[in-house]
């Protein structure tokens, strides 16, 4: 079989979760490029501010709701002639135990993190078929090892996030659809803004401090910033990822490769 040809960047893309601080950065980045984007989110001001700034579509949807996500799949298609990249990027940390309290915040959880995900792949599916093209999905290092405290249904769902990938790469590989997955580590994003300010009051020090306290024992010793995200995003929905589906690709500093054990030895 003769390597097939491949495009050298994305060129009709979608981004959801475009008015977080990853799906915005990741926006600029591919509209920098001269990508044609459409970019939704449920946060319509900040979403028409990403738009304004990037000459993109803003769709506001509600990225939990499938028949919202299939109109939205249906608008940009048409507004863009079709899609060749599809990358999502909505999530929410929504906390919660495995207290029944909680099964509520559980549910909530798996809608935003990991069945938008999957009603947003039902509906790009075919026409990334019929470009080739690529889809790359959000986990979270929370899904490779367990999440922070409180974050039951947030870890339940990225690790779910991870299953889904594989499986998609592999059914849709012999359409020529590549999916892969990013899986961050902190970022310095309005998501991991909560958890940091809960551990600043907790040990009584500053939003920065805290940040430097969560990256105490990552290897780089430090939180990634969202457009260092974004290029890995940019790389997977790139030619030069052509051979790539199935993918998890860590981004955290070298946080998962540490084993907690050892942590006690670090000078």
């Amino acid at each position: 079989m003769s390597y097939p040809p491949r495009r050298a960047k994305p060129e009709l893309a979608l981004i959801t979760g475009a008015a977080g601080g990853v799906g915005s950065a990741t926006a600029r980045r591919l509209a920098e490029g001269g990508t044609k984007l459409v970019v939704t989110d449920i946060d319509e001001d900040r979403l028409a501010k990403v738009a304004n700034d990037t000459g993109a579509l803003a769709v506001p949807a509600d990225g939990t709701d499938r028949e919202a996500i299939r109109a939205l799949v249906a608008r940009a298609v048409e507004e863009l002639g079709g899609l060749d990249t599809v990358i999502a990027t909505q999530g929410a940390a929504i906390g919660g135990g495995a207290h029944p309290k909680h099964v509520d915040s559980y549910h909530r959880a798996l809608d935003v993190n990991l069945h938008g995900s999957f009603y947003l792949a039902g509906e790009v599916l075919p026409h990334l078929a019929a470009s080739k093209g690529s889809l790359v999905l959000f986990a979270s290092t929370a899904g490779l090892i367990a999440g922070p405290p409180g974050a039951a249904g947030y870890t339940a769902a990225k690790a779910a996030i991870i299953g889904l990938t594989r499986w998609l790469a592999r059914d849709y590989g012999p359409k020529g659809v590549r999916v892969n997955a990013v899986c961050p580590g902190f970022v310095r994003t309005a998501l991991a803004a909560g958890s940091m300010a809960h551990l600043a009051e907790r040990e009584g020090i500053s939003l920065e401090d805290a940040y430097a306290l969560s990256a105490a024992h990552v290897p780089l010793r430090r939180v990634a910033e969202p457009e260092e995200i974004a290029a890995c995003c940019a790389f997977l929905a790139s030619g030069d990822a052509s051979m790539v589906t199935g993918h998890v690709l860590v981004a955290d500093g070298g946080g998962a490769a540490v084993d907690a054990s050892t942590v006690a030895f670090d000078s």
